[in-house]
């Protein structure tokens, strides 16, 4: 038969005394830590706030602000962190010390890539390439729009569809990146291939004055040119500015309205085919 074990009174007087009252401080000093992270949070969410107000009314750039801001926020609540841990002596420092130590060669293989996109973004506030409200294209990435906001990894990008789109900072230091914003217009060039039986001139006729007609496009930098004569089209071209925000409207309306008027003078605009010519012995 096995033998019963009863648990005594001067057992759980016993464990009280060696154990819950370690685990009694320990929990006190969890709580503790909790409570002075809470409010150290707090005052430093209000810190942030009354310096960015400051920089928005000396008109500093809202991207710089907002970078260096969150930059220095999340080091002093890691240092906060750090510090709270160690005065309260939740872990020992010489622990943190040791796994600091282990961890530095595994850490730094694996934030090789965030650590390259935290310095494009340094990078990009330092040189400012662009700025917000820029209209860039990153030909690398086949992505284009209006930079809405540069922050510590990545930058976002508003699209001409209206998508966000996140590029890493890196990205954009180690590739061209062109920007089209310069006074709000970019330009506009719509290509159109005709047959070569088509009355060339007629065509450029026509392209040059839908251009004219289309209320987005910017003063009179109109052209029409033949662009390229390939093995079945000739191919024209039509160039003008338009303001950025316009761009795909422009281009769309552009689009249509010669296809129509084309199909109206009797234009023919020609598609890919092979003739078959038999030959009868």
């Amino acid at each position: 038969m096995r033998d019963i074990t009863f648990i005594t009174f001067d057992d759980i007087n016993d464990w009280i005394h060696n154990k819950g009252v370690g685990i009694f401080d320990y929990a006190i000093k969890i709580l503790l830590a909790l409570v002075v992270y809470i409010l150290v949070s707090k005052l430093l969410k209000k810190i942030i706030s009354t310096i960015q107000k400051r920089l928005d009314q000396k008109g500093v750039d809202q991207i710089a602000s907002h970078f260096v801001l969150n930059l220095i926020k999340y080091g002093i609540l890691t240092f906060i962190i750090i510090t709270i841990i160690t005065q309260l002596k939740i872990v020992e420092v010489a622990s943190i010390a040791a796994l600091i130590a282990s961890a530095g060669v595994g850490i730094s293989l694996a934030m090789q890539g965030a650590l390259s996109n935290f310095a494009g973004g340094v990078l990009l506030l330092v040189l400012r390439p662009f700025k917000k409200g820029d209209y860039i294209v990153i030909s690398s990435a086949n992505v284009e729009g209006v930079v809405e906001e540069i922050e510590i990894y990545y930058t976002t990008i508003r699209s001409i569809l209206g998508e966000t789109i996140k590029i890493p900072n890196s990205q954009l230091t180690n590739n061209s990146v062109v920007n089209k914003h310069g006074d709000g217009n970019r330009a506009l060039v719509v290509n159109v291939d005709i047959s070569y039986k088509a009355d060339v001139d007629k065509a450029k006729s026509i392209i040059a004055d839908i251009m004219k007609e289309t209320p987005e496009v910017v003063g009179e930098n109109v052209s029409v040119f033949v662009d390229e004569l390939s093995n079945h089209s000739v191919r024209l071209g039509g160039f003008s500015m338009v303001p950025v925000d316009k761009y795909l409207m422009a281009k769309r309306s552009i689009t249509e309205k010669i296809l129509l008027s084309f199909e109206d003078a009797g234009i023919e605009i020609p598609f890919n085919q092979l003739d078959v010519h038999l030959i009868n012995e």
